[in-house]
């Protein structure tokens, strides 16, 4: 379970990352006129709040995930009684 965790982990830090990068405007040209600038503004600003969305949502979810695997009650491990031996072990000398 804590492995598929690690993967699942792996791969949405990835999608958010390139999902940002590609919000973020890399090459900087000088808008010919304020409606395209304003379009290009618009769209990054959407673009980022939706990455921001996705990011808060992942929070919530490892948030729920974490509670649930630490309110699980374990089962007590049995104890492993070795079957070779006959005598009880000897006690520690001082």
């Amino acid at each position: 379970m804590y492995k598929a965790l690690a993967v699942l982990r792996t791969v949405y830090l990835l999608f958010i990352v390139g999902y940002t990068v590609r919000a973020m405007p890399i090459f900087s040209s000088v808008s010919n006129t304020f409606d395209e600038q304003y379009a290009r503004c618009s769209t990054s600003l959407n673009l980022a709040m939706r990455a921001a969305w996705f990011a808060i949502a992942w929070i919530t979810f490892e948030t729920v995930v974490g509670w649930i695997l630490a309110s699980r009650t374990r089962r007590p491990g049995t104890a492993r009684i070795p079957t070779d031996r006959q005598e009880p072990p000897a006690p520690p000398r001082p």
